[in-house]
């Protein structure tokens, strides 16, 4: 997201920008999460009861993970860029996306 505002014509509103971010790191989260849960659930084959539980569980958390950063972050992003970041202070003067006077 703080990437955004070096790229010329990303930084118009918060929806192009929030898109520009989510394109570009979508992809890698869900491979880095699926590769993640595959180890986990790989556990399951252990003949401890321990550790296949542990590994199961570790492999359900990095899901829902996934799922929490793909819907709440960016819905707690926007909420942050709406509440906050348009406020007029002096760290607002710095984002490209904050109102001009």
């Amino acid at each position: 997201m703080e990437q955004a505002r070096y790229h010329k014509g990303v930084c118009r509103d918060v929806v192009t920008r929030m898109s520009w971010t989510y394109r570009r790191a979508a992809g890698a989260m869900l491979i880095t999460s699926l590769t993640t849960t595959a180890a986990f659930i790989a556990t399951a084959t252990s003949p401890l009861a321990q550790v296949k539980s542990f590994g199961v569980f570790s492999a359900l958390v990095i899901i829902v993970d996934y799922l929490f950063v793909i819907s709440w972050f960016p819905a707690m992003l926007v909420w942050y860029h709406n509440r906050f970041e348009n406020k007029a202070s002096c760290c607002a003067k710095l984002c490209c996306c904050s109102p001009k006077p």
